[in-house]
C-alpha cells in the first residue's frame, strides 16, 4: 500500500506540472516578460526564516505591476519545485525576458549553489543532489532562447547543514551571456534574514522600494540598493551582482509614471499570521479560504495558476480567482483545504485556516471515506489537489443520536392529566389529583406514548 500512495502522489504531481504547463497562455518570442518567483521560510530540517513569503508575495505583486506574467511557489517540496521549474522553463523559452526570484535557504557544496526546499532532510551528503535544486541547472532550465535572464537571490541566509563542512554563504557564480545575476550579499558572506521594518529582508526591500522607478536602469537599480542595505546593516552586508549583458534593461520604462511602494509601510503581520480580512495592498485582500502556495499572475489579471479539474459549481475560493477548467492553489492553505474537506462532507468546523485536531480528524474521515491508508494529517499542497478531485458527498453525514427523554417531576404528569378525564361527554371538569392515583394504567399509557413519538420523530 505505501508503494501505492507513492506512485499515486508521483502521478498527482506530475499532473501538477503539466496543468501549469498549460494553464498559463504561452509567451510567444519578443513578446513579454515572464517571473518565478519562489519563496521558503517553513523549513522542516532547517532553522525556520523569517520573512521569505512575504519577500516573494511582494515581490510578485510589485513586477506584476510591471508588466511580468508571475508564477509564484511558496514553501515547496522538492518535487512541486521541479514540477513548477519545468514548466515555468516552457514558459521562458520565448520570452524577451525570463527573470527568477528566489528568497530562502541555500548552500554552497563543491563550487555549486544549491536552493534547499523546504522538506529537505540534508542529513546525507549523498543525497543533497536530490534533495536541492542547482542554481546552475536552473539557469540552464529557464533561459529564454533569444531573450534575458536576471536572477536575484535573497538567500545567503546562514548554512542550513547541520555540522557540515561547507563555507557560509553562496559562490561567485555566472550564468554565461545575456544574463544578470544579484546576491543578497558578496560571495561567501551571510545575509540577514529581517530588515528594519520588520516586514521584508534588507536586501528584497530595497529592491521593493527602488524598482518601479521610471527609466531607471539595471545598475543604477543595484546602486541604490546596496547603499540601502548596507545602510540598514551597517555595512555588514552588501549586495552584489554580476552582468553580462548586452543591453541595458529597465523595468519601468522612461516616462511611465511611478508605481507606489510595494514594501509595506507598516508593521504589518507575516502572511501565515495575518487577520483573513486584512487588506495589504490595494484591493488584494488575504484569502478567506485557507500560505501555498502556488500561483501565476499576469499583467491583466490576479488569476492563479490552475493545477487540476473542478466541477463548474464548485465553490469560490475568495481572494484567488479560479480559472476555467482549474480550481486555484490558495494563498492559505490550511484555510483552502478545511475548504475542500467542508465542501466534500468530511469537515463541519469553522473555515479559518486554524489546523487544528478537528481540521485533521476530518482529513482523516475523507482518507476513510476513498479507502486510502495515508497517514497525513497537515494540509499539504497534494492533499489540496486531490480533495478538488472529490466528489461532494464524499463523507457520509455522521448519524446523530437522538437526545433520551428526560422524566420530569410531576408537574408533567399533571399537566397530561386532563387528557384522561375526557368521558362521557364531561369535558368541563378536570379530575382531581387524588382520583389520579388509583387509576395507575391509563396514566402510564398516555405519557408513554407521547414520549416515543417525541424519540421517533428527534431520530
Amino acid at each position: 500500500m505505501p508503494m501505492r500512495l507513492a506512485a499515486l502522489s508521483s502521478l498527482l504531481l506530475r499532473c501538477l506540472a503539466v496543468a501549469l504547463a498549460f494553464a498559463v497562455s504561452p509567451v510567444h518570442a519578443g513578446e513579454g516578460r515572464v517571473a518565478l518567483v519562489i519563496g521558503n521560510e517553513a523549513y522542516e530540517n532547517a532553522p525556520p526564516l523569517a520573512t521569505p513569503v512575504r519577500d516573494a508575495q511582494d515581490m510578485a505583486r510589485a513586477l506584476r505591476d510591471l508588466g511580468f506574467d508571475v508564477t509564484v511557489l511558496t514553501d515547496a517540496n522538492p518535487d512541486v519545485f521541479k514540477a513548477v521549474l519545468g514548466a515555468f522553463a516552457a514558459k521562458a523559452a520565448g520570452a524577451d525576458t525570463a527573470l527568477f526570484y528566489y528568497s530562502g535557504h541555500a548552500f554552497q557544496q563543491g563550487g555549486l549553489n544549491r536552493l534547499v526546499p523546504v522538506s529537505a532532510r540534508l542529513d546525507d551528503p549523498a543525497k543533497l543532489a536530490d534533495e536541492t535544486l542547482a542554481l546552475n541547472e536552473i539557469a540552464t532550465a529557464i533561459r529564454p532562447k533569444d531573450g534575458q535572464l536576471l536572477i536575484f537571490l535573497d538567500a545567503c541566509r546562514t548554512n542550513p547543514l547541520p555540522d557540515a563542512p561547507q563555507d557560509a554563504g553562496l559562490a561567485q557564480y555566472d550564468a554565461g551571456s545575456g544574463s544578470f545575476v544579484a546576491f543578497a550579499t558578496a560571495p561567501g558572506q551571510v545575509a540577514w534574514d529581517k530588515g528594519a521594518d520588520g516586514a521584508n529582508s534588507p536586501f528584497t526591500g530595497a529592491l521593493l522600494r527602488h524598482v518601479a522607478e521610471p527609466g531607471q536602469s539595471l545598475s543604477d537599480l543595484m546602486i541604490l540598493v546596496r547603499n540601502d542595505v548596507s545602510d540598514q546593516t551597517g555595512g555588514k552586508q552588501i549586495p552584489w551582482e554580476q552582468s553580462s549583458l548586452r543591453s541595458q534593461f529597465r523595468f519601468a520604462p522612461a516616462g511611465q509614471p511611478a508605481t507606489e511602494a510595494t514594501a509595506p509601510s507598516f508593521d504589518a503581520p507575516s502572511f501565515d499570521t495575518v487577520d483573513a480580512d486584512t487588506v495589504l495592498l490595494d484591493d488584494t485582500a488575504l484569502a478567506e479560504a485557507d500560505p501555498v502556495r502556488l500561483a501565476a499572475l499576469s499583467s491583466e489579471t490576479r488569476s492563479l495558476a490552475t493545477v487540476a479539474p473542478v466541477s463548474p459549481d464548485a465553490p469560490r475560493i475568495a481572494g484567488s480567482d479560479v480559472a476555467p477548467g482549474g480550481v486555484a492553489l490558495p494563498e492559505n492553505l490550511p484555510e483552502g483545504v478545511q475548504q475542500e474537506l467542508k465542501r466534500v462532507g468530511c469537515y463541519s468546523g469553522k473555515v479559518d485556516g486554524d489546523w487544528g485536531n478537528g481540521s485533521r480528524r476530518a482529513l482523516g474521515r475523507y482518507f476513510d471515506a476513498v479507502k486510502s491508508d495515508s497517514k497525513e494529517t497537515e494540509p499539504t499542497a497534494e492533499v489540496f489537489v486531490a480533495l478538488t478531485k472529490a466528489a461532494e458527498k464524499t463523507c457520509k453525514p455522521q448519524p446523530v443520536a437522538a437526545k433520551p427523554a428526560t422524566k420530569k417531576s410531576g408537574t408533567s404528569a399533571k399537566k397530561s392529566a386532563p387528557d384522561t378525564t375526557k368521558s362521557n361527554g364531561n369535558t368541563t371538569k378536570k379530575q382531581a389529583p387524588a382520583q389520579a392515583a388509583p387509576a395507575p394504567a391509563p396514566e402510564k399509557k398516555g405519557p408513554r406514548c407521547k414520549f416515543l413519538v417525541v424519540a421517533v420523530v428527534c431520530s
